[in-house]
């Protein structure tokens, strides 16, 4: 039996080939067709990715082919013997077929089969057999593919704000590019060209203002990310063991940042703050920096050295003017890169600092009427002129005298309750509304210069780890800045 099919299997080859075209035709018309409907669609709406799904569409119309043609419609073995016996055969290969199956029990039978033998052996049913494809499916295909060739044409329906506000957008962000590419190294252009490449098509294929705003946003979020992620690892995990020392969190901050004019000024706070402190904050300061993973050989050198005298009670002069040289030099790198994201992403916010100082505006004006003192001023709820509702509590002002005191961060553990109001009796009955009121629990209250920086720090982290417009960041420190005064 074996051999006999490897005499067909010349012609079966041909008619899995005429089969998985025939499959192929009408899955790729299918695929065609959805695809064609998506990219009308993203001329609309907006779809991410449009090019990636019409390609995985059409690889999965291949896919879909080579499944039915040889798996699920495969060509069988009879088919193969009925198809050369009209080739030719004149019936010998399908009667030798069924003869060899069931095996044959006489000697008329065995010339049968070794006559259908000699004529596959004689006879090319392969080259005789002619392939057939279908035209109404050959037709469909070849339109099909056609339109999503013209789909693609097809321009984009902008609002026109949208198309104003993308043109703006792209011609700050061209405007960045050109100023800082002789800044950088090629490798930091490089990356900087495809954090920037992603966003200005997106901004190109927006279709409303809101769309634009909404990519610019996700955009401003990426670049925070690489931003941090662009600083050395050895200077993120310092600061971060630093981050937890008391009076450590300025240059920690600094270092977690990579600005190296910052690590140089806030290394002479370090400097005091070391000598104010106590045996044991010196004893832990050495066993949080000993459990610091380090991979540059010099910082970790440096890092044993002032471990040492952390425990010795030696001169940390020195070792710091050297840990202070090593930190800059690895702040430093890919300092350019940094500079151009952050220049980029003030670019981007300019509108939205715009709109957010404008919107402020009338909200200020309520929060500044201080007494001169304690700054404590009233809030005002209403209209603002030109930034519709607003809503203000009671602002600190400008100021604060020194003797001031504030409560703790305590007071963020919430004691509740639920007040019940009634209501005026209707047809339906009396109405009862239950509202549910949380109050603070008051902390210890401390000095205002104690908590201050605690309340800083957790405020920009905040703004740091969530999705937030990068430029509120500059607005709230600002506002943190006016509290210092």
């Amino acid at each position: 039996m074996k051999e006999f099919l490897r005499l067909l299997f010349p012609l079966k080859r041909k008619m899995m080939a005429e089969r998985f075209c025939k499959w192929f035709l009408i899955w790729e018309t299918v695929a065609s067709g959805v695809s064609v409907a998506i990219i009308l669609l993203s001329k609309f709406y907006r779809i991410d990715g449009v090019f990636v799904v019409c390609v995985s569409l059409l690889l999965c119309g291949f896919l879909a082919a080579i499944i039915t043609a040889f798996f699920v419609k495969k060509v069988t073995a009879k088919e193969t013997a009925i198809t050369a016996d009209a080739c030719g055969g004149a019936e010998r290969m399908i009667t030798t077929m069924e003869l060899l199956q069931r095996g044959t029990k006489n000697e008329v039978e065995d010339l049968a089969v070794a006559d259908g033998f000699a004529k596959a052996k004689e006879q090319n049913f392969a080259k005789q057999y002619h392939m057939l494809l279908p035209k109404k499916w050959c037709r469909l295909c070849g339109m099909m593919f056609v339109l999503l060739v013209c789909a693609g044409f097809v321009p984009i329906q902008k609002e026109p704000e949208a198309e104003v506000f993308a043109d703006a957008k792209l011609e700050k962000i061209e405007q960045v590019q050109q100023e800082m590419k002789d800044d950088m190294t090629k490798e930091e252009e490089q990356i900087f060209a495809k954090a920037v490449k992603s966003l200005e098509k997106e901004l190109k294929q927006a279709k409303t203002q809101k769309q634009a705003e909404e990519a610019i946003q996700q955009a401003q979020q990426e670049m925070k990310a690489l931003e941090k992620k662009s600083v050395s690892k050895d200077l993120q995990a310092l600061a971060e063991t630093l981050q937890k020392q008391s009076g450590m969190e300025e240059v920690a901050k600094e270092m977690e940042k990579g600005d190296s004019k910052g690590i140089s000024a806030a290394m002479q706070n370090m400097m005091q703050a070391l000598q104010n402190m106590s045996a044991e904050q010196k004893a832990a300061l050495a066993q949080a920096l000993s459990q610091t993973e380090i991979s540059d050989a010099d910082m970790q050198e440096i890092l044993e050295k002032l471990q040492e005298a952390l425990q010795n009670g030696e001169d940390l002069q020195q070792i710091l003017e050297q840990l202070e040289k090593v930190a800059v030099g690895q702040a430093n790198q890919n300092a350019n890169l940094r500079y151009g994201l952050q220049k980029m992403n003030q670019v981007l916010a300019q509108s939205a600092l715009t709109q957010n100082t404008a919107q402020d505006a009338g909200n200020q004006s309520g929060t500044e009427n201080g007494n001169g003192q304690t700054g404590n001023g009233n809030g005002q709820t209403g209209n603002g002129t030109g930034n519709g509702n607003g809503q203000t509590g009671n602002g600190r002002g400008s100021g604060h005298i020194e003797s001031e005191k504030i409560y703790t961060r305590f007071a963020a553990e919430k004691a509740d309750q639920d007040v019940q109001i009634q209501g005026t009796d209707t047809q339906m009955g009396q109405t009862t509304m239950t509202q549910h009121h949380t109050m603070g629990e008051r902390g210890e209250s401390v000095p205002y210069d104690t908590v201050y920086q605690q309340y800083r720090n957790d405020a920009m982290r905040t703004l740091d780890e969530q999705n937030i417009p990068y430029g509120m960041k500059t607005l709230v420190s600002d506002y943190f800045s006016t509290l210092e005064r």
